[in-house]
């Protein structure tokens, strides 16, 4: 064989080997963590029920109890999701979860130039891009708005602390 080919698929052979590397090097790396905040949506002033099957993610049991090998529509969703059907509590299972990803993983459009929050009690002009903390609680008021009902039913710290006492672990 000749030696240019021979070289050229060598190259091509390491170029495949360290993409591979650096892809699955990323996905390893993915830190993994798991913390819970609350959230509440007013439309027009009707609050929004996010405790439906839709909105819920639902991993199916595995008699090993082992991790399926995650994709990136997964990797998205466990950004922040919801469980139980409790749908006013998210869980964030990896760094930097916005509350954007949130809405986009419950399939919520939201209209972001028309909505008012309030995390923490505090008005906020743009809140899409904040990273979810622990125990934040976000009011999304959208439409008409009555401003102190919304924020009389923001989930509380205690509310959230009870739905972590859950079991997510197949009903062990």
């Amino acid at each position: 064989m000749n030696k240019n080919i021979i070289v050229i698929i060598a190259i091509l052979l390491l170029g495949i080997g360290g993409y591979l590397f650096i892809t699955f090097q990323k996905k390893d790396n993915a830190k993994k963590i798991h913390y819970h905040a609350g959230f509440v949506v007013f439309n027009n002033n009707k609050q929004i029920n996010f405790s439906g099957f839709k909105y819920m993610v639902i991993k199916p049991c595995n008699l090993d109890n082992k991790k399926e090998e995650e994709s990136d529509e997964d990797d998205q969703m466990e950004k922040a999701h919801l469980h139980d059907q409790i749908g006013d509590v998210v869980h964030v299972e990896r760094e930097n979860a916005k509350w954007v990803d949130l809405f986009t993983n419950l399939k919520y459009k939201v209209d972001y130039s028309k909505a008012t929050a309030y995390l923490n009690g505090k008005k906020l002009d743009n809140f899409r891009e904040l990273v979810i903390q622990p125990y934040d609680n976000l009011v999304v008021l959208i439409g008409s708005k009555d401003t102190n009902q919304a924020l009389k039913k923001a989930v509380t710290v205690a509310h959230v602390k009870q739905v972590e006492k859950r079991s997510e672990n197949c009903g062990t």
